[in-house]
Protein backbone atom coordinates (compact mmCIF):
# COMPACT_ATOMS: atom_id res chain seq x y z
CA UNK A 1 0.00 0.00 0.00
CA UNK A 2 2.87 2.36 0.67
CA UNK A 3 1.02 4.47 3.26
CA UNK A 4 1.14 3.34 6.90
CA UNK A 5 -2.37 2.22 7.81
CA UNK A 6 -1.55 1.03 11.30
CA UNK A 7 -4.07 2.49 13.73
CA UNK A 8 -3.10 5.07 16.35
CA UNK A 9 -5.89 4.84 18.95
CA UNK A 10 -7.50 1.50 18.13
CA UNK A 11 -6.37 -1.82 19.58
CA UNK A 12 -4.47 -4.04 17.17
CA UNK A 13 -1.50 -6.39 17.68
CA UNK A 14 1.89 -5.85 16.08
CA UNK A 15 1.70 -9.03 14.02
CA UNK A 16 -0.82 -11.54 12.75
CA UNK A 17 -4.61 -11.42 12.61
CA UNK A 18 -7.03 -10.18 15.25
CA UNK A 19 -10.73 -10.95 15.28
CA UNK A 20 -13.41 -11.24 18.02
CA UNK A 21 -13.01 -9.40 21.33
CA UNK A 22 -13.11 -11.92 24.17
CA UNK A 23 -13.28 -11.96 27.95
CA UNK A 24 -13.82 -8.23 28.41
CA UNK A 25 -13.54 -7.41 32.11
CA UNK A 26 -12.24 -5.00 34.72
CA UNK A 27 -10.24 -7.00 37.26
CA UNK A 28 -8.44 -5.53 40.28
CA UNK A 29 -8.69 -2.06 38.76
CA UNK A 30 -7.29 -3.08 35.36
CA UNK A 31 -9.25 -3.26 32.11
CA UNK A 32 -8.66 -6.52 30.22
CA UNK A 33 -9.35 -6.88 26.51
CA UNK A 34 -8.64 -10.39 25.30
CA UNK A 35 -9.08 -11.14 21.61
CA UNK A 36 -8.94 -13.93 19.05
CA UNK A 37 -5.42 -13.92 17.63
CA UNK A 38 -3.35 -15.71 15.02
CA UNK A 39 0.17 -14.55 15.92
CA UNK A 40 1.81 -16.55 13.13
CA UNK A 41 -0.04 -15.50 9.97
CA UNK A 42 -2.59 -13.02 8.68
CA UNK A 43 -5.31 -15.64 8.28
CA UNK A 44 -7.71 -17.73 10.37
CA UNK A 45 -5.75 -21.01 10.50
CA UNK A 46 -4.79 -20.66 14.18
CA UNK A 47 -6.62 -19.24 17.22
CA UNK A 48 -5.45 -18.26 20.68
CA UNK A 49 -6.30 -15.41 23.04
CA UNK A 50 -4.12 -12.30 22.97
CA UNK A 51 -4.38 -9.57 25.59
CA UNK A 52 -4.32 -5.80 26.03
CA UNK A 53 -4.56 -4.15 29.47
CA UNK A 54 -5.14 -0.58 30.63
CA UNK A 55 -5.86 1.44 33.75
CA UNK A 56 -7.71 4.24 31.98
CA UNK A 57 -9.09 2.98 28.60
CA UNK A 58 -6.69 5.16 26.58
CA UNK A 59 -3.16 3.99 27.48
CA UNK A 60 -2.81 0.34 26.59
CA UNK A 61 -0.16 -2.33 27.13
CA UNK A 62 0.03 -5.30 24.76
CA UNK A 63 0.73 -8.46 26.78
CA UNK A 64 0.97 -10.95 23.91
CA UNK A 65 -0.37 -14.49 24.36
CA UNK A 66 -2.80 -15.10 27.23
CA UNK A 67 -4.42 -18.49 26.58
CA UNK A 68 -2.96 -20.86 23.98
CA UNK A 69 -4.22 -24.16 22.48
CA UNK A 70 -2.09 -26.62 24.44
CA UNK A 71 -4.58 -29.24 25.64
CA UNK A 72 -6.13 -32.19 23.84
CA UNK A 73 -9.59 -30.59 24.00
CA UNK A 74 -8.48 -27.20 22.57
CA UNK A 75 -5.60 -28.30 20.36
CA UNK A 76 -7.13 -26.85 17.19
CA UNK A 77 -8.06 -23.50 18.66
CA UNK A 78 -8.92 -21.50 21.74
CA UNK A 79 -12.09 -19.96 20.35
CA UNK A 80 -14.19 -17.06 21.60
CA UNK A 81 -15.58 -16.69 25.09
CA UNK A 82 -16.01 -14.42 28.08
CA UNK A 83 -14.88 -13.81 31.65
CA UNK A 84 -16.25 -12.90 35.07
CA UNK A 85 -14.83 -12.19 38.52
CA UNK A 86 -15.96 -14.87 40.97
CA UNK A 87 -14.60 -15.06 44.52
CA UNK A 88 -11.90 -12.53 43.60
CA UNK A 89 -10.59 -14.78 40.83
CA UNK A 90 -10.83 -14.28 37.09
CA UNK A 91 -12.94 -17.05 35.52
CA UNK A 92 -12.48 -17.38 31.76
CA UNK A 93 -14.92 -19.39 29.64
CA UNK A 94 -14.02 -20.33 26.07
CA UNK A 95 -14.73 -22.83 23.33
CA UNK A 96 -12.06 -25.45 22.84
CA UNK A 97 -11.91 -26.62 19.23
CA UNK A 98 -10.68 -30.09 18.23
CA UNK A 99 -10.75 -31.74 14.81
CA UNK A 100 -10.63 -35.48 14.23
CA UNK A 101 -10.39 -36.54 10.58
CA UNK A 102 -11.82 -33.12 9.62
CA UNK A 103 -14.75 -33.59 12.03
CA UNK A 104 -15.23 -30.73 14.48
CA UNK A 105 -15.57 -31.28 18.24
CA UNK A 106 -16.49 -28.26 20.39
CA UNK A 107 -16.13 -28.14 24.17
CA UNK A 108 -16.91 -25.30 26.55
CA UNK A 109 -13.90 -24.88 28.82
CA UNK A 110 -12.88 -23.01 31.95
CA UNK A 111 -9.59 -21.42 33.01
CA UNK A 112 -9.04 -19.55 36.29
CA UNK A 113 -6.48 -16.91 37.30
CA UNK A 114 -5.77 -15.08 40.54
CA UNK A 115 -3.55 -12.45 38.89
CA UNK A 116 -4.96 -11.95 35.37
CA UNK A 117 -1.88 -13.37 33.63
CA UNK A 118 -1.39 -16.99 34.66
CA UNK A 119 -4.35 -19.24 33.95
CA UNK A 120 -4.99 -22.72 35.30
CA UNK A 121 -7.09 -24.68 32.83
CA UNK A 122 -9.83 -26.63 34.60
CA UNK A 123 -10.86 -28.54 31.48
CA UNK A 124 -14.24 -29.13 29.89
CA UNK A 125 -17.26 -27.88 31.81
CA UNK A 126 -19.92 -28.35 29.10
CA UNK A 127 -20.13 -30.96 26.36
CA UNK A 128 -22.35 -30.35 23.35
CA UNK A 129 -25.92 -31.52 24.02
CA UNK A 130 -27.23 -34.19 21.68
CA UNK A 131 -29.75 -31.82 20.04
CA UNK A 132 -27.00 -29.52 18.70
CA UNK A 133 -24.32 -29.93 16.08
CA UNK A 134 -20.68 -29.21 16.94
CA UNK A 135 -21.24 -25.63 15.82
CA UNK A 136 -21.69 -24.88 19.51
CA UNK A 137 -19.50 -22.03 20.71
CA UNK A 138 -18.82 -18.58 22.16
CA UNK A 139 -20.00 -18.91 25.81
CA UNK A 140 -20.94 -15.54 27.36
CA UNK A 141 -21.52 -15.37 31.11
CA UNK A 142 -23.85 -12.95 32.90
CA UNK A 143 -24.91 -12.67 36.52
CA UNK A 144 -28.40 -13.53 37.70
CA UNK A 145 -30.43 -11.69 40.31
CA UNK A 146 -29.74 -14.21 43.07
CA UNK A 147 -25.93 -14.42 43.15
CA UNK A 148 -26.08 -17.06 40.42
CA UNK A 149 -24.85 -17.18 36.83
CA UNK A 150 -26.06 -17.86 33.30
CA UNK A 151 -24.27 -18.74 30.06
CA UNK A 152 -25.59 -18.12 26.57
CA UNK A 153 -23.92 -20.19 23.83
CA UNK A 154 -24.24 -19.83 20.05
CA UNK A 155 -25.55 -22.99 18.45
CA UNK A 156 -26.87 -24.91 15.46
CA UNK A 157 -29.53 -27.60 15.90
CA UNK A 158 -28.48 -31.02 14.66
CA UNK A 159 -31.78 -31.99 13.04
CA UNK A 160 -32.67 -28.79 11.18
CA UNK A 161 -29.16 -27.31 10.78
CA UNK A 162 -30.62 -23.97 11.83
CA UNK A 163 -29.34 -21.52 14.42
CA UNK A 164 -30.20 -21.29 18.11
CA UNK A 165 -28.95 -19.94 21.44
CA UNK A 166 -28.54 -22.36 24.34
CA UNK A 167 -28.96 -21.27 27.98
CA UNK A 168 -27.13 -22.68 31.02
CA UNK A 169 -27.32 -21.95 34.74
CA UNK A 170 -24.81 -22.25 37.59
CA UNK A 171 -24.59 -21.45 41.29
CA UNK A 172 -20.77 -21.35 41.41
CA UNK A 173 -19.49 -20.71 37.86
CA UNK A 174 -18.02 -24.22 37.59
CA UNK A 175 -20.96 -26.63 37.55
CA UNK A 176 -23.49 -25.88 34.82
CA UNK A 177 -26.99 -27.18 34.03
CA UNK A 178 -28.65 -26.94 30.63
CA UNK A 179 -31.93 -24.98 30.78
CA UNK A 180 -32.91 -25.32 27.12
CA UNK A 181 -32.95 -23.31 23.93
CA UNK A 182 -33.29 -19.64 24.80
CA UNK A 183 -34.29 -18.73 21.23
CA UNK A 184 -34.18 -20.22 17.72
CA UNK A 185 -34.02 -19.28 14.05
CA UNK A 186 -35.90 -20.65 11.06
CA UNK A 187 -33.79 -18.66 8.59
CA UNK A 188 -30.14 -18.66 9.61
CA UNK A 189 -27.95 -21.75 9.68
CA UNK A 190 -26.01 -20.61 12.76
CA UNK A 191 -26.18 -18.11 15.59
CA UNK A 192 -22.82 -17.08 17.01
CA UNK A 193 -21.24 -14.58 19.43
CA UNK A 194 -24.22 -14.07 21.77
CA UNK A 195 -24.10 -11.65 24.69
CA UNK A 196 -26.81 -11.05 27.30
CA UNK A 197 -27.08 -8.65 30.23
CA UNK A 198 -29.57 -6.70 32.32
CA UNK A 199 -30.23 -2.98 31.90
CA UNK A 200 -32.82 -1.72 34.37
CA UNK A 201 -35.78 -4.09 34.28
CA UNK A 202 -34.96 -5.30 30.75
CA UNK A 203 -32.48 -7.78 29.29
CA UNK A 204 -30.44 -7.08 26.18
CA UNK A 205 -29.57 -9.96 23.86
CA UNK A 206 -26.80 -9.55 21.27
CA UNK A 207 -26.29 -12.18 18.60
CA UNK A 208 -24.88 -12.70 15.11
CA UNK A 209 -27.16 -14.49 12.61
CA UNK A 210 -25.12 -16.40 10.06
CA UNK A 211 -25.94 -17.89 6.67
CA UNK A 212 -23.86 -21.02 6.11
CA UNK A 213 -23.34 -23.55 3.35
CA UNK A 214 -23.94 -26.64 5.46
CA UNK A 215 -22.70 -28.98 2.74
CA UNK A 216 -19.34 -27.26 2.47
CA UNK A 217 -19.41 -26.20 6.14
CA UNK A 218 -18.41 -22.61 5.39
CA UNK A 219 -19.92 -19.26 6.44
CA UNK A 220 -21.53 -17.13 3.74
CA UNK A 221 -22.79 -13.95 5.42
CA UNK A 222 -23.34 -12.73 8.95
CA UNK A 223 -24.10 -9.54 10.86
CA UNK A 224 -24.70 -8.22 14.40
CA UNK A 225 -28.10 -7.46 15.94
CA UNK A 226 -29.81 -7.06 19.30
CA UNK A 227 -33.18 -7.51 20.99
CA UNK A 228 -34.65 -5.91 24.11
CA UNK A 229 -36.40 -8.73 25.97
CA UNK A 230 -37.83 -10.00 29.25
CA UNK A 231 -36.36 -13.10 30.92
CA UNK A 232 -37.83 -15.33 33.62
CA UNK A 233 -34.64 -16.45 35.35
CA UNK A 234 -36.45 -19.30 37.10
CA UNK A 235 -37.64 -20.99 33.90
CA UNK A 236 -35.12 -19.61 31.41
CA UNK A 237 -37.98 -18.43 29.18
CA UNK A 238 -37.97 -15.13 27.27
CA UNK A 239 -40.90 -13.26 25.78
CA UNK A 240 -39.58 -13.36 22.20
CA UNK A 241 -37.89 -16.60 21.13
CA UNK A 242 -37.85 -15.81 17.40
CA UNK A 243 -34.35 -14.73 16.33
CA UNK A 244 -35.51 -13.87 12.81
CA UNK A 245 -37.73 -10.90 13.66
CA UNK A 246 -38.01 -7.83 15.88
CA UNK A 247 -34.28 -7.22 16.08
CA UNK A 248 -32.26 -4.05 15.57
CA UNK A 249 -28.94 -3.60 13.81
CA UNK A 250 -26.00 -2.95 16.10
CA UNK A 251 -24.08 -0.96 13.48
CA UNK A 252 -24.85 0.09 9.92
CA UNK A 253 -21.32 0.42 8.57
CA UNK A 254 -19.12 -1.93 6.57
CA UNK A 255 -17.02 -3.31 9.43
CA UNK A 256 -18.55 -4.34 12.74
CA UNK A 257 -18.96 -7.83 14.18
CA UNK A 258 -19.00 -9.99 17.32
CA UNK A 259 -19.65 -7.20 19.86
CA UNK A 260 -19.10 -8.03 23.52
CA UNK A 261 -19.77 -6.01 26.67
CA UNK A 262 -18.96 -5.84 30.37
CA UNK A 263 -19.76 -3.56 33.30
CA UNK A 264 -16.94 -1.54 34.89
CA UNK A 265 -16.64 -0.10 38.41
CA UNK A 266 -18.43 3.06 37.26
CA UNK A 267 -21.48 0.90 36.42
CA UNK A 268 -21.02 1.57 32.71
CA UNK A 269 -21.83 -1.08 30.14
CA UNK A 270 -18.86 -0.91 27.74
CA UNK A 271 -18.62 -2.52 24.30
CA UNK A 272 -15.90 -3.45 21.86
CA UNK A 273 -16.42 -5.18 18.51
CA UNK A 274 -14.25 -6.62 15.78
CA UNK A 275 -13.91 -3.96 13.10
CA UNK A 276 -14.17 -6.12 10.00
CA UNK A 277 -16.55 -7.79 7.62
CA UNK A 278 -13.95 -8.09 4.86
CA UNK A 279 -13.92 -11.15 2.62
CA UNK A 280 -10.73 -13.16 2.07
CA UNK A 281 -9.58 -11.22 -0.98
CA UNK A 282 -10.24 -7.84 0.65
CA UNK A 283 -8.22 -8.96 3.69
CA UNK A 284 -5.24 -10.00 1.57
CA UNK A 285 -5.18 -6.72 -0.34
CA UNK A 286 -5.83 -4.48 2.66
CA UNK A 287 -2.84 -5.63 4.68
CA UNK A 288 -0.54 -6.79 1.92
CA UNK A 289 2.32 -4.55 3.05
CA UNK A 290 1.54 -4.67 6.78
CA UNK A 291 2.63 -7.13 9.48
CA UNK A 292 -0.85 -7.34 10.98
CA UNK A 293 -4.50 -7.04 10.02
CA UNK A 294 -7.66 -5.94 11.80
CA UNK A 295 -8.44 -3.96 14.90
CA UNK A 296 -11.21 -3.48 17.42
CA UNK A 297 -13.64 -0.55 17.44
CA UNK A 298 -13.14 2.23 19.93
CA UNK A 299 -14.69 1.41 23.33
CA UNK A 300 -18.31 2.53 23.54
CA UNK A 301 -20.70 3.03 26.41
CA UNK A 302 -24.07 1.38 25.89
CA UNK A 303 -27.21 3.17 27.09
CA UNK A 304 -30.86 2.14 26.89
CA UNK A 305 -33.60 4.61 26.03
CA UNK A 306 -37.14 3.93 24.83
CA UNK A 307 -36.24 0.25 24.26
CA UNK A 308 -33.40 1.19 21.91
CA UNK A 309 -29.68 1.09 22.48
CA UNK A 310 -27.43 4.13 22.11
CA UNK A 311 -23.68 3.78 21.60
CA UNK A 312 -21.35 6.58 22.60
CA UNK A 313 -17.55 6.81 22.78
CA UNK A 314 -16.41 6.36 26.38
CA UNK A 315 -15.69 9.71 28.05
CA UNK A 316 -11.99 8.91 28.49
CA UNK A 317 -11.45 9.13 24.72
CA UNK A 318 -12.17 12.86 24.75
CA UNK A 319 -8.94 13.33 26.71
CA UNK A 320 -7.15 12.50 23.44
CA UNK A 321 -8.54 15.57 21.67
CA UNK A 322 -5.86 18.12 20.91
CA UNK A 323 -5.50 21.34 18.95
CA UNK A 324 -8.22 22.74 16.73
CA UNK A 325 -7.90 22.08 13.01
CA UNK A 326 -8.30 24.96 10.58
CA UNK A 327 -11.63 24.81 8.74
CA UNK A 328 -11.66 26.79 5.51
CA UNK A 329 -15.15 28.13 4.86
CA UNK A 330 -16.50 29.49 1.57
CA UNK A 331 -19.35 31.78 0.59
CA UNK A 332 -21.47 28.98 -0.83
CA UNK A 333 -21.65 27.24 2.57
CA UNK A 334 -18.91 24.81 1.63
CA UNK A 335 -15.90 23.89 3.75
CA UNK A 336 -12.56 22.16 3.35
CA UNK A 337 -10.09 20.63 5.79
CA UNK A 338 -6.54 19.62 4.91
CA UNK A 339 -4.62 18.18 7.84
CA UNK A 340 -1.16 16.68 8.18
CA UNK A 341 -2.32 14.14 10.78
CA UNK A 342 -4.82 11.49 9.76
CA UNK A 343 -6.23 11.11 13.29
CA UNK A 344 -9.11 13.57 13.32
CA UNK A 345 -12.21 14.24 15.42
CA UNK A 346 -15.18 16.04 13.87
CA UNK A 347 -18.49 17.05 15.36
CA UNK A 348 -21.32 18.65 13.44
CA UNK A 349 -24.09 19.94 15.72
CA UNK A 350 -27.13 22.21 15.64
CA UNK A 351 -27.78 20.86 12.15
CA UNK A 352 -30.29 22.89 10.19
CA UNK A 353 -33.60 21.21 9.41
CA UNK A 354 -34.40 20.24 5.83
CA UNK A 355 -30.73 20.23 4.88
CA UNK A 356 -28.88 17.51 3.02
CA UNK A 357 -25.36 16.50 3.99
CA UNK A 358 -22.78 15.80 1.30
CA UNK A 359 -19.22 15.19 2.46
CA UNK A 360 -16.25 13.46 0.89
CA UNK A 361 -13.15 12.23 2.70
CA UNK A 362 -9.96 11.62 0.70
CA UNK A 363 -11.87 10.79 -2.50
CA UNK A 364 -12.48 7.34 -0.99
CA UNK A 365 -15.34 7.82 1.46
CA UNK A 366 -18.58 9.76 1.14
CA UNK A 367 -21.23 10.73 3.68
CA UNK A 368 -24.74 11.68 2.60
CA UNK A 369 -27.99 12.51 4.36
CA UNK A 370 -31.07 12.96 2.19
CA UNK A 371 -33.74 14.64 4.31
CA UNK A 372 -36.52 14.02 1.74
CA UNK A 373 -35.88 10.28 1.69
CA UNK A 374 -34.93 10.34 5.40
CA UNK A 375 -31.89 8.22 4.54
CA UNK A 376 -28.36 8.40 5.88
CA UNK A 377 -25.75 6.74 3.67
CA UNK A 378 -22.04 6.13 3.47
CA UNK A 379 -20.11 5.15 0.34
CA UNK A 380 -16.71 3.51 0.32
CA UNK A 381 -14.46 3.06 -2.69
CA UNK A 382 -13.80 -0.67 -2.89
CA UNK A 383 -10.04 -1.27 -3.06
CA UNK A 384 -10.51 -4.40 -5.20
CA UNK A 385 -13.21 -3.41 -7.69
CA UNK A 386 -12.61 0.38 -7.61
CA UNK A 387 -16.40 0.83 -7.44
CA UNK A 388 -18.48 2.51 -4.76
CA UNK A 389 -20.13 0.31 -2.13
CA UNK A 390 -23.04 1.69 -0.10
CA UNK A 391 -24.44 1.24 3.41
CA UNK A 392 -27.50 3.14 4.62
CA UNK A 393 -30.30 3.34 7.16
CA UNK A 394 -33.54 5.21 7.57
CA UNK A 395 -33.23 8.27 9.77
CA UNK A 396 -36.14 10.64 10.36
CA UNK A 397 -33.94 13.58 11.28
CA UNK A 398 -30.32 14.31 12.06
CA UNK A 399 -29.42 16.55 14.98
CA UNK A 400 -25.70 15.92 15.37
CA UNK A 401 -22.94 13.80 13.89
CA UNK A 402 -19.63 12.83 15.47
CA UNK A 403 -16.69 11.29 13.56
CA UNK A 404 -13.61 9.52 14.96
CA UNK A 405 -11.09 9.04 12.16
CA UNK A 406 -7.95 6.96 12.60
CA UNK A 407 -5.25 6.01 10.09
CA UNK A 408 -7.51 3.46 8.38
CA UNK A 409 -10.99 3.69 9.89
CA UNK A 410 -13.99 5.95 10.38
CA UNK A 411 -16.62 5.62 13.11
CA UNK A 412 -19.70 7.83 12.83
CA UNK A 413 -22.08 8.43 15.75
CA UNK A 414 -25.38 10.07 14.81
CA UNK A 415 -27.87 11.69 17.18
CA UNK A 416 -25.86 10.93 20.32
CA UNK A 417 -25.33 7.33 19.21
CA UNK A 418 -28.82 6.51 17.97
CA UNK A 419 -27.20 5.15 14.79
CA UNK A 420 -23.57 4.16 14.27
CA UNK A 421 -21.54 3.44 11.12
CA UNK A 422 -18.13 1.74 11.52
CA UNK A 423 -15.83 1.17 8.55
CA UNK A 424 -12.21 0.52 7.64
CA UNK A 425 -10.84 2.71 4.85
CA UNK A 426 -8.11 2.03 2.31
CA UNK A 427 -5.98 5.09 2.83
CA UNK A 428 -3.89 6.38 -0.10
CA UNK A 429 -2.65 9.79 1.05
CA UNK A 430 -0.34 11.07 3.78
CA UNK A 431 -2.60 14.03 4.57
CA UNK A 432 -6.34 13.89 5.12
CA UNK A 433 -8.72 16.01 3.06
CA UNK A 434 -12.36 16.50 4.06
CA UNK A 435 -14.81 18.72 2.21
CA UNK A 436 -18.54 19.26 1.93
CA UNK A 437 -21.43 21.51 2.81
CA UNK A 438 -21.83 23.34 6.12
CA UNK A 439 -25.30 22.87 7.57
CA UNK A 440 -24.51 23.39 11.25
CA UNK A 441 -21.70 24.18 13.67
CA UNK A 442 -18.55 22.20 12.85
CA UNK A 443 -15.77 21.40 15.29
CA UNK A 444 -12.51 19.79 14.10
CA UNK A 445 -9.67 18.65 16.35
CA UNK A 446 -6.55 16.54 16.15
CA UNK A 447 -6.54 13.28 18.05
CA UNK A 448 -3.23 13.10 19.89
CA UNK A 449 -1.87 9.63 19.29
Amino acid sequence: MGIDIRQKFHLEPNVGLLNDPNGLIQYKGIYYVFFQWNRFEKNHTYKEWGLFTSKNLIDWSFKGSAIIPDQEYDFNGVYSGSSYVIKDKLYVFYTGNRKYDNERKSSQCLAISNNGRNFLKKGIIINTPIKYSEHFRDPKIFAGKNNDFFLVIGAQTKQTKLGAIALYHSLDGENWQYMGSLATSNTYQMIECPDMFRMGDKYILFYCPQYRDNEKDIPLKSFSVYKVIDLDETTGEIDDKNLDENYFMMDYGFDFYAPQTFEDDKKRRILWAWMSRMNDEEEKAFAKLQDSIHCLTIPREILLGKNRLYQRPVKELYNLLGLDIIIRKYDDDQFNILNDKHTVYLKLENIEEDKNIDWIIEDEFKINYNFEKMEFSIYRLNWLTNSWDKKSCKLEKIIDMELWIDNSSIEIFINEGEKVFSSRIYRKHEKISISGNLCGELIAKNIDR
